[in-house]
């Protein structure tokens, strides 16, 4: 369910599961940007018809994710991450995540790779808590 979510960009089912994925295996100890950045890779990385990739340099600085299918014409993904200090801040800091895809190019090496339908996921986290923004282009 939560793959397909993810695949099939229902924003609202796969925040949904990855909240239900936080509250069952972490704790307050694992709180940090590369917690949940490893989560996300564990997770994006059941599927074979994906090859999941993470810190690529790409552009001007490394993407947290990418997951790219294995045919260049369906649709390949960009995954930025980070932590909010407050459950208020989910919001700002998705925004954040997409901006920084866009300002920064992620998406440059598999446009060079000859993928054109990208996707971009902003995830922000607070906690046991998630929020998820996803932009196309």
């Amino acid at each position: 369910m939560l793959l397909n979510a993810f695949f099939g960009m229902d924003i609202p089912a796969f925040t949904k599961e990855l909240k239900k994925v936080l509250i069952k295996c972490i704790s307050y100890h694992d709180y940090y940007e590369n917690f949940y950045h490893g989560i996300l890779t564990g997770i994006l990385s059941g599927t074979d018809d994906y090859i999941v990739k993470s810190n690529r340099e790409s552009g001007n600085g490394r993407s947290d994710l990418y997951v790219k299918p294995i045919s260049r014409s369906d649709m390949a993904f960009v995954i930025e991450v980070k932590t909010a200090k407050t459950y208020e801040e989910l919001n700002r800091m998705a925004d954040e995540a997409l901006a920084q895809i866009i300002d920064r190019k992620y998406d440059e090496e598999l446009r060079a790779d000859g993928y054109y339908n990208i996707t971009h996921y902003g995830i922000s986290f607070f906690g046991k808590d998630c929020l998820v923004k996803v932009e196309g282009n």
